[in-house]
Order: C-alpha cells, then structure tokens, then sequence
C-alpha cells in the first residue's frame, strides 16, 4: 500500500459507513472552531476597519474637521496621523476659549470646498409623552446632507431639515406610541419639557448603542442647549489633488484639527511605539493552549472508539500485506477527514449563523452591523488548529493500531494493558512543582493585597483595593500549567493504581474500575478531558464567589432597607415636584423624602458644572471637607440611635458634622465648591454626631434641615426616597417604569442582592454537558471493547441489568475521577481569586462544588443506566 491515497480513500467509506461517529468526532472539533470563529466575526463587526470604518465615521466626505476652542493648535498631537478623531484631544496654545459657534471653517479650506455639521451627541433632552417622563440623547447635524450619508442608519422617512422637526430611533418611537406597527405615524409630534411640539419626521439610529431612545435634530434646534466653548465637529469635502498634510499644518494656526479619510482608513503607526500587555498575551496563549490540548482528549478518545470498532477490518488490511505503517495510516487519514470535516464546518457554520442571524446580533451586541467582512487572516488559522487537532487526536490511537498482531486484528479485540504500574516521577514531580508555585504566588498576592489596603485606609479613601502583579500572576499560572500537565501525564497509571480500591465496592463497581484500569489508554484522556473542563469551571466559581463576597463588603445601601430610592441626574431622570409626586402616587407610598444640594445664590454655571455649597475643614490625610446635604429631620430620624439626636440638632437650624474636625466656636465655615479659596466662606451653626450610618452619602456629608439651606441658597434635589407601606407589586414598578421610561431608575432597598444564582447555575450546565461528553465518549468505547466479556457474563447467569448497572458504574467512576481532579484543579486558583478580587475573606462555594463532585457524576452514572440496553446478542470470542 504506496503512499497516501489508499488510506485517504479508506477514510473516505470509514466515515460514509458510520455517520454517527464520524459526526461526533468532527463535533468535538467543529464546536470549538465554530465558537472561536464566530467570537472573530462578531469582533470584527463591532470594530470595522478600512473603507467600513471611514464610511461609518466621516460618511463620503474626504476629511473630518474639528473647530477647537482654542486660537491656535499645538502640533502635538494634533497633527493628522496623530489624531484619533476625539475633539477631547486638543491641547491649544492659547488656553483663552472662544465661541466655537461662531468660526467658519469654509474660508480656511481651498477654494471649491463644502462642509456639514457632522451627527454629533450634544447632551440629553427631557420629553413628556401620555402617562410617561424620560430623558434621551440629543444628536445634532446636518442629515440630510450628502456628506453625512451613511454616518446613521435610516429606518423610515428622512433626518429633520429645519429646526422644528426630529427624527427619532425606533426604541422611543414605540415608547411614546408614535408607531403603527413598525412605520411612523403621519401626523406623529414630539413633545418636550418645554411643552414645544416638533414633528417626528423620520427613524433613525447610531451605529453605536442602537437600541438607545434618541432623537436627532438639526444644529440649530431650539432642543439643545450648546456650550459655546465646545469643538464642533464638520464633515469636509475637498477638491481633488489637496495636500491634506501641508492643508492639516495650515489649520493649525487656526485651531482647526483635520483628520483625513486616508488616516481612517490606513492608520498612520503609534507614534507612542504601543505597548503589550505580556500577562494578557500569556493568558490568552495558555487559554488557547488547554482548549486545544481538550479537544485532543477528547477527539482523541473518541479516536480510539473507531480505532477499536474497526479492529478487524485493520486486521485483514494487516493479512493482506499491510504493514504497521500503513495501519497508522489509515487511522491518521481518518483523523486528518474528520478534522477536516469538523473545522471546515465549524467555520463555515459560524459565516452561516453571522449571516443569518444578523439581527438577533445586533440586539445582543447592541450595535449595528455595517459589512459582512470576513476576517480570512484569523478565520483560516482557527480553522487550522481545528485541523491539526484532529490529526493529532488520531496520534496514540494510530500508533496502538499499528502495534496490533494479526490474530488479535482479526479476533477483533485489543490487547488490554498489563504489566506493573508506576506512576512517572517527573510527572508527580510536575504537580508538586505547581501546586508548590500556585501557593506561593497566591501567598505572594494576598499580601500585596494586605499592603494595597493599607495604603488605600491610610489616604482616607473608600474603594476596593485589588492587585494585578505581573510576578505572582505568572507564578500562579506556571504552578497550575505544570499541574494540568502532570495529572495529565499520570492520570492513565493513576486510574490503574486506584483499580486497588476496587475490592470494596459492589461486583459492578468492581468491573467498572478494573475495566478502567485495563483500557486506561483511554479513561486517562477521557478523565483528563472531564478534569480540565471541570477545573475551569470550579475556577470560575471560586472566582464569581470571591468577587461576590468582595461586593458584599463594598455594599453601600441607598437607604433603609424596604424604601424606594429615586435619583435624578441630567443622563436620567430630571427633578421636578411633578415627576416625583406622580412616582409617590404610583407606589403604596407612606411619606416622601427629598434630598439635594444647594446652589449658592447668584451662582453661575461654569459649562456644565453647578457649584454648591460645601463645609471647609483644615486639611487631613483623611478628610478636606464635606459635601453639604439638605434633608428632612423626619427622614434622618428614622435611622436607629444616631437618627433622633441628628435630626434634633438638624431642627435647630445646625450643620450635622460625622466628626468634629473643622468645628470651632459651635460653628463651620461654609463654602462654594466653585470656590477653592473660600473667599466667599459664611459660618454656620454645627455640631458632631458620631456613628452616622452607612447609607448612601451619610457618613461622609455633612447635613442641614432643608428649612435652613433655604436661606443658603436654592436647594437642587439629587435623591427622592419613597418612605413604603409594604413591597411594591410588580405592576406598580411597571408604571414607575413606564413614567420614568426605564427599569433602572428606581430602586427598591433590599440589601445587597447577589446575582451569583443563574451564574452558578450556568456553570452547572458546563461542568455537567462536558463531563456527560467525556462520559459518554468512555462508556461507549468500554461497551465496544467489552461486548465480549458482557457475553460471556450473560452465559453463565448473569441477570440482563448487569450491563446496565456496569455502564452507569463506568459512568460514575470516570466522572467521580475528572470531577475531583477538576475541582483540586481549581481550588488552586480559588486563593489567588481570593487576592485577585479584593474579597475579604477566602470564600469557599462549598454548594457549587459538592454539587459538581457528587451530583454530576451520579446524574452521568444515571443517564448511562437509561440509555443503556440491558440484552446483548452472543457474540464468539477467539482466544
């Protein structure tokens, strides 16, 4: 048999014969293909490049132009293949900003040019609607400009033309009823706070966040309330044949920024050189690397079930002159088929399910997707690697084929291993090498947390200290790298050693583990497979619940626990007495709360900062000063101990202070924020409560009754708490989530809720579906290799369930065996999670865990009872 068209074509009827295996195997490798390829088409669609992105940018025009505030531009890094687009990037010479409004680019740019106001968010608008309040996003622009097509994409009708009309995207045309079924209505208008009416002229959406409620004027809208110290943005066309370098340095003087379509689509190099993030990089290889090296176990144990299925159809290849060689062969080629199959399916599937669930894409991803760009460069190695894992998952079964004599060939049975077992030195000195170095790094970690913490308390601040070191990091995934690798190595002769236990279980568990032992060519690989999906799982458990602890402990409650807690900003929900009461009469609302700021009288907004009043104290390491609060004494007397004494100070007209710091003669000075000097700085009346309690700013402000900061200045409520009757129903969050037009806004006090439920119920469904793949893969090959020996047991008295009641003691073993070694695989990780996460104490999720090590081996053990046939044909055996 000369070369390799014979054994490509013997593959060929191999696989045509037996459909079923050959579509398991190229499962195993299409899958992982199929998902790595469909995470590079989707990254690909959310971050185009080339002529895409300069569409999606500057629609058709040749350059995009930035008017700055300043007079004139620094060089640096202002110059086109510099520029990244961002107006927020400018530095200026002058640092005097002037009104951006009122600059003209067209005298700047050569003769011939034109421009138009590019779509451009400027802020967010207020805009009532029947029984509903909400804020949306404001873009402005020249739409209906030939230079800004294809900057947007136009659902229905056109983009405004004049100053009274809007268009609007599809989220809040169906939120303010404005559509009939899913075109606009004719006569649709638009009311906003101002109670100005505009017409709704057309549909339209942003590239980025679609599914945001925005409407889009024109530049001139009476809708937006422009800073005029704010760049404006133009789209520009240029004649043919300008120097966009020598134009760019011109515009300079001007402060005007030019950013060319060929820079968009042609980036100019990094002048910073780049930088890469070598720890990122090594995770990302080592991920990459374990996937892989799964799906050689995996398929690789699935080989071994053909390998053995067609034993003695090798075996007459054998008697008819074949050599080993040409065993090996064979069974390469069919490695080399199905791997071909299952990777170019599983790219090809992932184009299809692009393609084809385009929608469904854009909802989830939340973004439009602008071409069907095929990335080629990193489809086709993904595909290759798919490709080579299947040939090397061919390898040890190729080669034990090739060492068949063959009489066994013929007989259809594999010789079982014998001999006596030692476990490999160098790969138990592998695991202890790791385990050693995961402890060490962990243990190396955790302290430079304890370190972080108490530099983080030392500077008064209140957030989560983490760490991210480069060297423990490394040391962590060497120490669990050499680990995997070493159970790996020795799980074959560690199945056979544990065979020695096998005297106290019942005659099926007996079977099942000596039949483990003796086939452990191929329980090793299947176990090790079950370990490292296992090990990855219970790796994301310890990690979900060392995050989860770590929030816990950062949990602020907003307010006493079972009140409604409504926050007003400017992206949200804007104040007004009329949206708050309409929110109180739509709860079982006992009394309602107020909380706010004060405006200084006579203050001035300084683009868009509000100055407010704030309590000056001398400069700590700890403390500078305090935001002042205006609050209801009531509500401040329903905190237990330090309510009734803070609200009878409050009553008397006094600042509350959560420590004297700063209080002399009974009073502080009181300041605008806007004020770093405290030039305009009063005194007021204060007093020290201690023991303020932890809800939303109150141990860290300072507080006055809302009767006396109205002879401060104006008080600016920030908070609305909703003081309940009991829990509100679910349709009554409903309407508050229709007035306020979104789910998020209020928030009912409950504590900290931990999502962990549905997290840890996903990474059930994981551990369970790869261990029952791993399983089954196993159990089916055992069934085939001892289909024999069943027979035998059958004829001499053995009850038909015996076959059943083996398999899902095969199951149960091979499953037991990978989810302990996954879950100790993982407990390496938990400690560093520990650190990693900033959790206060290492967090053990003992339910998770016990329900990967004991149910999900029974549920395997189970399943294979079910699908098990209890009678088997008599078979001869050829001894």
């Amino acid at each position: 048999m000369a070369g390799w068209g014979p054994p490509l074509r013997i593959a060929r009827r191999t696989a045509r014969r037996s459909i079923g295996r050959t579509l398991l195997v190229a499962a195993l490798i299409g899958v992982p293909v199929f998902a790595a390829s469909w995470i590079g088409l989707m990254d690909k669609a959310q971050t185009p490049t080339g002529e895409t992105l300069a569409r999606t940018t500057i629609g058709s025009a040749d350059a995009q132009l930035t008017v700055s505030t300043y007079a004139k531009l620094n060089p640096w890094p202002a110059r086109p293949s510099l520029m990244t687009g961002d107006p927020g990037m400018l530095e200026g010479t002058d640092q005097q900003p002037r009104d951006t409004s009122k600059v003209d680019p067209l005298p700047f740019l050569p003769p011939g040019s034109t421009t138009a106001r590019a779509l451009t968010e400027v802020g967010t608008v207020d805009v009532r609607g029947p029984g509903a309040d909400t804020s949306v996003g404001l873009v402005t622009g020249d739409g209906r400009s030939k230079l800004t097509a294809g900057t947007f994409r136009l659902d229905g009708g056109q983009l405004p033309g004049k100053p009274t009309e809007v268009a609007v995207s599809p989220s809040l045309a169906e939120y303010l009823g404005l559509l009939d079924g899913d075109k606009l209505k004719a006569d649709a208008t638009l009311t906003a706070a101002s109670g100005h009416k505009y017409q709704v002229v057309g549909l339209a959406r942003t590239f980025t966040n679609p599914s945001l409620r925005t409407i889009f004027g024109t530049p001139d809208t009476p809708l937006a309330t422009l800073d005029p110290n704010s760049p404006i943005v133009y789209l520009a066309d240029l004649p043919d044949g300008t120097d966009a370098d020598a134009l760019s340095d011109r515009l300079l003087g001007n402060g005007l920024a030019l950013l060319p379509r060929a820079n968009i689509v042609d980036p100019p190099p990094d002048p910073y050189g780049g930088s890469t993030d070598a720890g990122a990089v090594a995770v990302m290889a080592l991920v990459i690397g374990f996937g892989i090296l799964e799906i050689v176990l995996l398929a690789g144990t699935a080989f071994a079930v053909i390998a053995r299925r067609q034993t003695r159809d090798l075996g007459l290849v054998t008697a008819a002159g074949g050599t080993p060689r040409d065993i090996r062969r064979i069974v390469l080629a069919q490695g080399l088929f199905m791997g071909a199959i299952g990777a170019g399916g599983g790219l090809l599937l992932a184009i299809l399910a692009t393609l084809a669930g385009r929608p469904l894409w854009e909802k989830m991803l939340s973004t439009l997707i602008v071409s069907n760009e095929i990335p080629w460069l990193s489809l086709v190695p993904i595909a290759a690697l798919g490709l080579l894992a299947g040939l090397a998952a061919a390898i040890v079964p190729a080669i034990s084929a090739g060492r068949q004599t063959p009489l066994a060939a013929l007989s259809g049975r594999f010789a079982a291993a014998g001999g006596v077992v030692r476990l490999r030195r160098p790969a138990i000195g592998l695991v202890i090498f790791g385990v050693v170095s995961t402890i060490i790094g962990s243990i190396w970690m955790s302290r430079a947390l304890v370190e972080a913490q108490r530099q983080v308390a030392a500077q008064g601040e209140h957030y989560r200290a983490t760490v991210t070191p480069t060297e423990q990091i490394a040391l962590v995934l060497l120490g669990i790298t050499a680990t995997i690798v070493g159970l790996v190595w020795m799980l074959p002769n560690l199945v056979a050693k544990l065979a020695g236990f096998a005297r106290f279980l019942p005659l099926s568990g007996r079977l099942a583990l000596r039949d483990a032992a003796r086939h452990r060519h191929r329980t090793g690989p299947a176990a090790a497979a079950i370990m490292m999906s296992v090990g990855a799982t219970a790796a994301i458990a310890f990690a979900i619940s060392n995050s989860i602890a770590a929030d816990a402990e950062d949990y602020v409650p907003e307010s006493l626990h079972g009140d409604a807690v409504l926050r007003f900003s400017p992206g949200g929900v804007t104040y007004s007495p009329v949206t708050a009461q309409r929110v109180a009469d739509a709860l079982p609302t006992e009394k309602t709360y107020e909380i706010g700021q004060i405006v200084q009288t006579g203050a001035k907004r300084n683009g868009p900062f509000t100055p407010t009043l704030a309590v000056v104290t001398p400069p700590t390491a700890t403390q500078s000063g305090y935001t002042l609060m205006a609050v209801d004494p009531a509500y401040i007397a329903r905190f237990p101990g330090y309510g009734p004494q803070a609200a009878a100070a409050l009553r008397t007209g006094k600042i509350v202070l959560p420590s004297p710091a700063g209080i002399k003669d009974g009073k502080v000075p009181v300041s605008s924020d806007g004020d770093p000097e405290s030039k305009s700085a009063i005194t007021v009346p204060a007093t020290a409560v201690a023991s303020a309690p932890t809800a939303g700013q109150l141990s860290t402000s300072a507080l006055i009754s809302t009767e006396a900061a109205k002879k401060l200045g104006t008080v600016d409520p920030y908070l609305a708490v909703y003081q309940l009757e009991r829990e509100p129903t679910g349709d009554e969050l409903n309407a508050v989530a229709k007035l306020l037009g979104h789910d998020d806004y209020l928030h009912v006090e409950k504590g900290y809720e931990s999502p962990a439920r549905l997290w840890f119920l996903g990474l059930m469904a994981a551990a369970t579906i790869v261990t029952l793949l791993g399983v089954a893969i196993s159990v089916s090959l055992s069934a085939a290799e001892g289909r024999a020996d069943l027979a035998t047991l059958a004829a001499i008295g053995a009850q038909p369930r015996r076959r059943r009641n083996l398999a899902a003691a095969q199951a149960w073993v091979l499953g037991e065996l990978g989810c302990l070694l996954g879950v100790g695989v993982g407990a390496l990780y938990g400690y560093t999670a520990h650190a990693a996460f900033g959790s206060p104490h290492f967090m053990i999720p003992w339910r998770e865990i016990g329900g990967i090590v004991i149910v999900v081996p029974l549920f395997a053990g189970l399943l294979a009872w079910l699908l098990t046939r209890s009678r088997l044909p008599m078979v001869s055996r050829v001894d």
